[in-house]
């Protein structure tokens, strides 16, 4: 979770991003279809490394109390995806990556 005095910062620039065509936000019913599909709860430590505060995957997983990692480029610590290892112990990373880097990942 973004805290601290770089949060006020670092939502101005997501905000800024949102209209970037990388940004399309899973909507509510898809995170929650995913979940039921893969079982979450069967999840013991889980990654959403392209999820910021506004993300339906984190909201989602706050509200089944899951245990989770959120990250996105834009956080107080700068995580990026292509430079950043899985937490330790992660047993699923999901996530809706930047489009544009799809051959990437």
């Amino acid at each position: 979770m973004v805290s601290g005095e770089g949060r006020g910062a670092d939502v101005k620039i997501y905000e800024q991003h949102k209209t970037d065509k990388d940004h399309i936000a899973t909507p509510r019913y898809v995170v929650e279809d995913i979940y039921n599909l893969i079982d979450i709860d069967s999840f013991k430590s889980i990654w959403f490394p392209f999820n910021n505060y506004d993300s339906e995957f984190k909201l989602r997983a706050d509200e089944l109390n899951l245990k989770y990692k959120a990250t996105h480029i834009f956080d107080d610590l700068g995580n990026d995806f292509f430079t950043t290892e899985p937490p330790a112990n992660c047993d699923l990373m999901i996530s809706n990556p930047p489009f544009s880097n799809q051959n990437e990942i």
